[in-house]
C-alpha cells in the first residue's frame, strides 16, 4: 500500500476526534441526537482548522446505517464510502473550479431525485465564496425550498464574500484557529503512534510555523520526518522551517537590555552571515518581547517551552518595565511593516534597533513621583542654578529599575516629562529627545526646538496631540505646548533683523512658521528674542 500523509492517515472520523472546535461539536452532535437536522449548514474560518473534516463527519452521521448517529460506526457501507469520497449520495463539488450558474443548476436538478440508498442527499461545496453572483442565485432559489431529502454544508475561508440572502439561510459555525497547546499536545500523540522521538523545543518551533492550522502542523511534522528520519531535534526543525537560532534571539535581548548598539548590529551581520531572513529575525524577536510581557504579567501557562526556557526568559523579563515591552513591541511592529517596503532593509533594521537603543528605559511615573515625594526638599550641593533651565539636550535619564534616584541627581520636570511622553508615542518621544529645552510655565510647557527636528514633528498632528495631552496631566488643567523654533527671526544675534510690526510679518513669511499655524490652530502674537540662544 501506497504511504499515506500524516493529514490523511490521522485525519479525525468521529466527532470526538476534532480537536479545538468543541462548541460546533457540541451543536452538531445535540442536533442529531434531537432530530433537528437543517437544510444548510455554513462553517466557515482559516484553512486547516476542521471545516471539511466535520462536514464528512456530520454527512456519516446522518447516513450511518445505524443512525442517525452522534458516533457514526465507520464500519457500515455509508460511512466508508463518504470517508473515502465515493458516495453517491454524499457529493463533495470544489466550487473554486465549478464557479458558473451552470454548475448550480446541474446541482439543482440532482436534488430533485431522491437519495439512491441513504437517508439524505448531501452536497458539500467547498470555497463555496468562489462562485459567482448569478451561481448565487441559483443556490438561493433552492435554499430557499429545499426537499426533505436534501441537506448543503457549505465551507468557507472567506465568509464576508458570500450575499447576505445566502448567510441568513443558513446556519453559521465559525471555526476558531487551534491554540498552540492542542496543536502540540496532538502532535506528540502522533509522534507516539508513528514510533517518533522529537523533543518539545522541535514541536514548538513547528507549532509556531502552522500558525493555528492544524492540517499546516500536520504536514510540517510529515517534512521534518523526511528529512530527520525517527530521531527529530530542534536543530532539524530550525533548518528546515529557516527559524532563528534561539541564541541570537537571547543574546538581541541582553544588547537591548545594556543599550549596546555595537552588540545589536553584530546581531544582524550574524543573522545575514548564516543566510537567515531579516523580517523573520524581527517577526521571532517580537515573538521573544511578547513572551516577556506574557512572563511579566504572570501568564505563564501562555508561553510555549520547557520550564528551563521559561525560567531564562523570566530572568530576562526582570531587566525590563511592562513600558519598555510595550513601547519595544510598538516600534518592532512598525519596522516589521517598514522593512517589507525598504530596499535597504538591513540598513533599515541597524538604524531601528539603535533607536530601541538609544531611547532608555521607562520607568512608571507613578514611581518617580513616590520617590520624589520619599526624598522631600532636596538640599543643593552645588552653586544656585540660574533663572533660566539649562538645556536638557544631555537629559539625565531615570534610575533604572531596582536602583533608587538620590538627591544630587533629583528628577526634573524635562525628566518626567519626557518619560510620560514616552508611554504615549515612542515616536513623538524621539523627537522630543532632540529639544534644546523642556520647562514648565505658567501657560503650560514650553519647548525650545530645532527648526529641523520642527519639521519631522509636524509631520503629523498626532504629535502635538499627545505633547498636549501629558502637559494637561502633569500641569492638572487643559493646556497647551509652546514651541520655540531655534534660529527663527528675533534672534538676539541677529544685526539686520526688522523691527517691530515688520518682525511678525517677517516671521510669517516663513514656511515652518507658516505650517505651525496651521498645525496649531492660531496666530503669530509676537516675536520675541529666546534668552542665550
Amino acid at each position: 500500500m501506497k504511504y499515506q500523509v500524516i493529514a490523511r492517515k490521522f485525519r479525525p472520523q468521529i466527532f470526538e476526534e476534532v480537536v479545538g472546535q468543541k462548541p460546533i461539536v457540541q451543536t452538531l452532535q445535540n442536533a442529531i441526537q434531537l432530530d433537528r437536522i437543517g437544510h444548510a449548514y455554513l462553517f466557515s474560518g482559516p484553512r486547516g482548522v476542521g471545516k471539511t473534516t466535520t462536514a464528512r463527519i456530520l454527512a456519516k452521521g446522518l447516513n450511518c446505517v445505524q443512525g442517525p448517529a452522534v458516533t457514526p460506526c465507520n464500519q457500515c457501507h455509508s460511512c466508508r464510502e463518504i470517508a473515502a469520497g465515493q458516495s453517491m449520495d454524499v457529493l463533495e463539488i470544489d466550487a473554486a473550479s465549478n464557479t458558473g450558474v451552470d454548475n448550480i443548476r446541474e446541482l439543482r436538478e440532482n436534488a430533485r431525485y431522491a437519495p439512491s440508498r441513504d437517508r439524505y442527499k448531501i452536497f458539500i461545496i467547498d470555497e463555496v465564496h468562489m462562485l459567482s453572483t448569478s451561481a448565487f442565485n441559483a443556490l438561493l432559489k433552492i435554499l430557499e425550498e429545499p426537499p426533505s431529502h436534501v441537506a448543503f454544508i457549505m465551507a468557507t475561508t472567506e465568509r464576508h464574500k458570500l450575499p447576505a440572502t445566502i448567510l441568513s439561510r443558513c446556519q453559521q459555525f465559525i471555526f476558531r484557529t487551534i491554540s498552540p497547546l492542542e496543536i502540540q499536545s496532538h502532535l506528540r500523540e502522533i509522534a507516539n503512534r508513528e514510533g517518533i522521538h522529537i523533543d518539545d523545543r522541535a514541536l514548538a518551533y513547528i507549532v509556531r510555523a502552522a500558525e493555528g492550522s492544524m492540517r499546516d502542523a500536520q504536514s510540517l511534522l510529515d517534512q521534518i520526518i523526511s528529512f530527520s528520519g525517527q530521531q527529530v531535534v530542534d536543530e532539524d526543525v530550525r533548518d528546515v522551517l529557516g527559524f532563528i537560532p534561539g541564541e541570537i534571539l537571547d543574546q538581541t535581548l541582553d544588547a537591548l537590555a545594556e543599550r549596546d548598539s555595537r552588540a545589536l548590529l553584530n546581531n544582524i551581520g550574524i543573522v545575514l552571515d548564516q543566510g537567515l531572513n531579516l523580517q523573520q529575525y524581527v517577526r521571532e524577536f517580537i515573538g521573544k518581547i511578547r513572551d516577556l510581557f506574557l512572563l511579566k504579567l504572570g501568564l505563564d501557562e501562555k508561553v510555549l517551552g520547557s520550564a528551563d526556557e521559561k525560567k531564562a526568559l523570566a530572568s530576562r523579563a526582570e531587566r525590563y518595565s511592562e513600558q519598555d515591552l510595550i513601547r519595544f513591541f510598538d516600534m518592532l511592529l512598525h519596522l516589521e511593516n517598514d522593512l517589507r517596503s525598504t530596499s535597504q532593509p538591513r540598513f533599515h533594521l541597524e538604524v531601528g534597533f539603535v533607536k530601541l537603543a538609544k531611547i532608555g528605559h521607562v520607568r512608571d511615573i507613578e514611581d518617580v513621583i513616590r520617590e520624589l515625594r520619599s526624598l522631600g526638599p532636596a538640599t543643593p550641593t552645588h552653586p544656585s542654578p540660574p533663572k533660566e533651565s539649562p538645556p536638557v539636550s544631555e537629559k539625565p535619564t531615570a534610575s533604572p529599575p531596582g536602583k533608587t534616584a538620590s538627591a544630587s541627581e533629583p528628577f526634573t520636570f524635562a525628566d518626567i516629562y519626557t518619560r510620560r511622553v514616552e508611554e504615549k508615542s515612542a515616536t513623538t518621544a524621539v523627537y522630543l529627545q532632540k529639544a534644546a529645552r523642556i520647562e514648565k510655565t505658567t501657560d503650560g510647557v514650553q519647548i525650545a526646538i530645532s527648526n529641523g527636528t520642527a519639521h519631522a514633528l509636524l509631520e503629523s498632528l498626532e504629535h502635538k496631540r499627545v505633547l498636549d495631552t501629558v502637559a494637561s496631566e502633569l500641569i492638572g488643567k487643559a493646556v497647551s505646548v509652546s514651541l520655540i523654533l531655534k534660529g527663527q527671526p528675533g534672534g538676539s544675534g541677529s544685526q539686520t533683523e526688522p523691527k517691530g510690526e515688520n518682525v511678525l510679518e517677517s516671521a510669517k513669511q516663513e514656511p515652518l512658521v507658516q505650517r505651525f499655524l496651521e498645525v496649531f490652530r492660531g496666530d503669530l502674537a509676537q516675536v520675541k528674542p529666546v534668552k542665550g540662544e
